[in-house]
């Protein structure tokens, strides 16, 4: 994208236009003119610079004659010689002002030639000032030339009063004690459109603007005639110039010292600082009004701040769609926003509205038949290289678009883009969130399926074992018990008791089996039963000691019981195989409104038990099946050494809904 426009990339004939600074003719003398001629070439002042190496000593008196505007001498020990030239300049009899280069070492002879006459002196080093030195040399050569010719052409006091009264910057208005225009400056001329000519001998109110806008002038023109208050500043007023464009101006009044009674009104043109201000609470107002959240009053606010800036009469937010077209987002208009009175909203953008979309540049809606620049305009609404709209505005009454309103306009439009920018982040990031919710909520719907099946197919396991192969041992185990007693054979006999043994080793491993499938006591409401069961078989088989304290409370729910003996379950099973422990303690209790059951031990801790179990699946495993429940769990450190692990579950709100379908 290009860069961002300037007031002459989109100024109307209706804009005031500026004079540049002239070009400056420059004569350099000096042995190697390269370092100089590249000095004066280096930016840093308005308007360029012609500069010409001059020939030599010998050819100068003519070259003087040639019309420069400045002289640029190297001071040096290799031909030139700064004080000549300025001894060959005045005998020439030319005003032409001179820059000195010197070396730095000899900067108080640089100095001393500014005394002798010298514009100014710069030493070597600092050549990157020389553009700027030799302008301000130039100027200050023609305004001593002005003030000559004032000078010469002053007869007496109160000529020289005149001249300077014609030549001040300042609009100066000299008026009677009945407010009638006695003097009429040159500067009054250009700022009010009236010249001297005409506005002498007028009312004051009828040049300025009328009765109301003067008011405060003629009320200072009345002090001042009565001599007590001799000068007077107040705040800016709002005056009209002959073409009805307001100017705004700072006003000084003072009483006039002559023999004539009456005021000077000194007015300062404040119309510019006073715009600046003026679109500078406005950009202000929509960076107030954006962040809103309520996002289509916010937009037809910030819309109106845009169009009062610029004396619009309605504005209208063009924001691009996904496929690149262009919809109305928001719109403002001077009438209000009734709908009954409100203009249909347009169904495509005008042509120049399309065009600032793709040059993200200011653009002016097409010229009339008789070559007037169009009423309307687009401001490209961007965020970097990406543009998302353009605001349309329709300012008929505005008299020209310049400098000020281009920035501030450009300003709304790069803001609105980050604005509009962030806005679709922020929804894009609450689609992506809810979708991912929605996924979570899934997978964790799926996860308590499949845990509810995996316990269902325990209890079906449990039950089936109970049932069949339990049942089927037991009796095979009778039989042999019976057929043992009616053998006489001692052989036999010993042969039946270990097949037996065998049989009732097999019933213990099912009935094991069983319980670690599915403790009958969860469904119960039996927690600490099946724990300590499953502790005592540890004991027996691992010679690991153990405390189990506490109680379950009332309203721990059977889908919350069963997942804490799931972890428990898990948490010991790991201590037997990882963590090399001597003893463990499980602790059970309410707390915060949840059951929490806490499992240590005093074995390896995380750090050793951690690198054995890289990649087991228990953790997760477990995690998961409290935070199904709506609980957590977390596995530190002991406070000296081992591990403890804690997990929490709420409790049933309702104490009628304790008896639901559990895991």
């Amino acid at each position: 994208m290009s860069s961002l426009p300037t007031a002459a990339a989109v100024r109307t004939p209706r804009s005031r236009n500026r004079g540049a600074a002239r070009a400056l003719r420059v004569l350099v003398c000096a042995a190697d003119s390269s370092e100089i001629v590249r000095g004066l070439g280096l930016p840093g002042s308005t308007g360029g610079i012609e500069s010409r190496a001059s020939a030599g000593p010998e050819s100068m008196p003519a070259e003087l004659d040639q019309g420069w505007d400045a002289v640029v001498v190297a001071d040096s020990r290799s031909g030139w010689s700064a004080e000549a030239v300025l001894d060959r300049i005045a005998a020439g009899g030319v005003d032409i002002p001179v820059v000195v280069i010197c070396d730095p070492a000899c900067e108080s002879v640089g100095l001393a030639l500014v005394e002798r006459g010298a514009a100014d002196c710069l030493t070597s080093d600092r050549l990157a000032r020389l553009g700027v030195a030799v302008r301000a040399a130039a100027e200050r050569e023609v305004a001593r030339r002005r003030l000559a010719r004032a000078e010469a052409d002053a007869s007496g006091a109160r000529e020289m009063m005149r001249v300077a009264f014609d030549n001040d910057p300042n609009a100066v208005i000299a008026v009677d004690p009945q407010a009638r225009v006695l003097g009429w400056n040159r500067s009054a001329a250009r700022l009010l459109g009236w010249s001297p000519a005409e506005a002498c001998g007028r009312r004051l109110a009828d040049v300025v603007g009328g009765e109301e806008l003067v008011a405060p002038l003629v009320e200072a023109v009345s002090e001042a005639a009565t001599g007590r208050v001799t000068d007077r500043q107040f705040a800016p007023v709002k005056l009209l110039r002959r073409d009805g464009r307001p100017v705004h101006v700072a006003v000084q009044a003072t009483h006039r010292r002559d023999a004539d009674a009456g005021v000077v009104l000194t007015l300062t043109d404040m119309t510019d600082r006073r715009r600046f201000d003026w679109l500078k609470a406005h950009h202000l107002a929509v960076l107030r009004a954006l962040p809103s959240s309520a996002e289509d009053a916010s937009f037809r606010e910030a819309l109106e701040q845009i169009a009062e800036g610029v004396n619009a009469t309605g504005a209208t937010l063009w924001e691009s769609d996904p496929r690149g077209g262009l919809q109305v987002r928001a719109r403002w208009s001077r009438e209000g926003p009734d709908p009954a009175t409100a203009p249909p909203a347009p169904s495509s953008p005008p042509a120049f509205v399309e065009r600032a979309v793709s040059t993200g540049q200011l653009s002016f809606s097409e010229e009339g038949l008789a070559g007037s620049p169009g009423d309307r305009l687009a401001v490209p609404v961007t965020n970097g290289e990406q543009v998302f709209g353009a605001v349309e505005i329709a300012a008929p009454d505005f008299p020209g678009f310049d400098d000020s309103c281009v920035t501030y306009l450009t300003g709304v439009g790069i803001y609105l883009g980050i604005h509009l920018a962030q806005r679709r982040s922020e929804a894009d990031f609450a689609r992506s969130l809810e979708e991912l919710n929605r996924i979570n909520g899934e997978r964790r719907r799926l996860m308590r399926l499949l845990v509810q099946a995996h316990e269902d197919e325990r209890k079906t396991i449990a039950a089936d074992i109970h049932d069949d192969p339990l049942q089927v041992m037991a009796a095979v185990s009778l039989r042999l018990h019976s057929l043992r007693r009616r053998l006489s054979d001692e052989t036999a006999q010993r042969s039946l008791e270990s097949v037996e043994e065998m049989v009732g080793s097999t019933v213990s491993r099912l009935r094991s089996m069983m319980f670690n499938l599915r403790p009958t006591g969860l469904d119960r409401g039996d927690l600490l039963g099946p724990l300590r069961e499953r502790l005592e078989q540890m004991r027996e088989d691992d010679s690991i000691r153990f405390t189990l304290t506490g109680s379950e409370p009332e309203l721990l729910t059977t889908d919350g019981r069963v997942a804490l003996y799931r972890i428990a379950q898990e948490a010991i099973a790991n201590v037997v195989k990882h963590a090399s422990a001597t003893s463990v303690d499980v602790a059970v209790g309410e707390q915060d409104g949840g059951c929490l059951i806490r499992i240590s031990d005093d074995g390896a801790g995380l750090s050793q038990a951690g690198e054995v179990r890289s990649g087991h699946l228990g953790l997760p495993s477990i995690r998961e099946r409290a935070e199904l429940v709506g609980g957590w769990l977390r596995v530190e450190a002991g406070e000296r050494v081992g591990t403890v692990v804690s997990a929490w579950v709420p409790l049933m709100s309702e104490p009628g809904r304790a008896g639901g379908r559990g895991l």
